[in-house]
């Protein structure tokens, strides 16, 4: 029998994350959700095709110790890893030097630390399955990022670390590809805008089921085809 390919995609309550993981799952591969709030990820579980759930798993990825326990419990239930997707993410405002340091540990940890850990951690199943990693990282690394210096610093730091890693795990087999969407209609971009004093109008800006478009034509391309880098963005001016 076929074995049928497995996902794993974090931050998948809501968002982008959210829709990155059904749209895998209603292509036909098993998808186990990443989550912090163990309510809304039962409910974004419960929310996929039966056939479709591979499970969840509740870990705060601040926290090295949840993102070990995480590490086990993936390694105890499975052998392989086709589809790897980073899409947890913490986003802070503040003027520059006036960014409190617990919130700065709290933006790289999440978004730079995590991803990282979690990476290394399931390299041996992505090995064997010759799988696929795609880093969700941010425009705000084209865009000068203003009140948001230490958030826009953890994307830069991902993206570098996101190129080193492609040059070790290729080596395995593995491809990796950093996705960098423009603004998205999602929860979070609605409290941007309410923090910009601007009027917020979701149907101008990218939709979060067209990123997931795009992640599904990432794990469809011919195996002799990586895209490194790709970015993202509304043909409609906003």
């Amino acid at each position: 029998m076929t074995r049928r390919k497995l996902a794993i995609v974090t931050g998948a309550t809501s968002g982008i994350g959210w829709h990155i993981g059904r749209a895998l799952a209603a292509s036909g591969m098993r998808v186990l959700l990443v989550g912090r709030n163990p309510r809304k990820l039962a409910l974004a579980v419960r929310r996929l095709p039966a056939r479709s759930r591979a499970g969840s798993a509740q870990a705060d990825l601040r926290s090295a110790v949840e993102i070990g326990q995480l590490l086990r419990d993936v390694a105890g239930r499975f052998s392989q890893l086709d589809v790897l997707v980073h899409c947890a993410g913490e986003y802070q405002w503040g003027e520059s030097g006036k960014l409190d340091h617990n919130d700065f540990d709290l933006l790289f940890e999440v978004n730079v630390r995590a991803p990282y850990l979690l990476t290394r951690g399931l390299t041996p199943l992505l090995k064997r399955a010759r799988g696929q990693v795609i880093f969700m990282n941010s425009s705000v690394v084209r865009s000068p990022g203003a009140g948001v210096a230490a958030y826009k610093a953890t994307q830069h730091a991902l993206q570098g670390l996101t190129d080193s890693l492609r040059q070790e795990l290729n080596r395995g087999g593995i491809r990796v590809t950093s996705l960098f969407p423009g603004r998205t209609a999602t929860p979070r971009m609605r409290r941007i805008y309410a923090h910009e004093g601007r009027r917020y109008r979701p149907t101008l800006l990218l939709q979060p089921r067209d990123v997931a478009e795009v992640v599904l034509a990432l794990v469809a391309l011919p195996r002799g085809v990586e895209i490194t880098d790709l970015h993202l963005r509304s043909p409609t001016p906003y």
